[in-house]
């Protein structure tokens, strides 16, 4: 656990280091992101329902995290989503922005009666299965190496929590399937498009 911490220490400090904001990236779809999503902290007219629920989930995500998921969701436009491990509020912020509010899980077991509910209740349609444009990974391994050219996006979930999450995050920046990667150090994003020229990206989010 300390070791764990001195890690997360170090490698915020190289990642504070690194880090750009808008006038720092040359590229337009990177420009457009960062102003889009992290700079203005766009409002939508849901966040007001979304604040409510989130309150009900404090320990789930953060506020602004949840928020700034949405946001993404909203500016990239998923078709449909995928969440690796059950997490009610990520689940909303990224499906209700997405153009078919189809939500998949690789098990419903994660989800409460309640949370089903809620999910029905915004009209969000849930699978158990691990289809989807985008899909988030609250926890990685070995083999998320391989799952990631099933999506066109992918968000994981603190990429340098440990020494052993942040060398599977370098890994899955340094696949051939991976065109776009940005590290935002609470979240890291992967774009899968075969026909882009590599690129890596720290950019501050806040």
């Amino acid at each position: 656990m300390i070791g764990d911490l001195f890690f997360q220490i170090k490698t915020y400090i190289i990642y504070r280091y690194k880090a750009v904001n808008a006038h720092g990236l040359h590229s337009p779809f990177l420009f457009d992101f960062y102003n889009e999503v992290i700079s203005p902290k766009k409002e939508f007219y849901f966040f007001k329902r979304f604040r409510a629920l989130l309150t009900l989930y404090k320990k789930s995500v953060t506020t602004e995290n949840a928020l700034f998921l949405f946001r993404w969701s909203a500016f990239y436009k998923p078709n449909s989503v995928c969440v690796r491990q059950a997490n009610l509020p990520i689940a909303v912020a990224l499906v209700m922005p997405s153009k078919t509010k189809d939500l998949s899980v690789k098990s419903l077991e994660g989800f409460t009666s309640k949370d089903l509910d809620i999910l029905s209740g915004l009209g969000i349609l849930v699978q158990q299965s691990t289809s989807g444009d985008l899909c988030f990974y609250e926890r990685i391994n070995t083999h998320t190496v391989t799952e990631i050219e099933h999506y066109k996006c992918v968000i994981v979930c603190k990429p340098h929590q440990t020494k052993a999450k942040h060398s599977l995050w370098n890994s899955l920046c340094a696949s051939e399937e991976v065109s776009i990667s940005i590290d935002l150090y609470q979240f890291g994003i992967l774009l899968v498009e075969k026909n882009q020229a590599k690129q890596h990206f720290v950019v501050k989010l806040s």
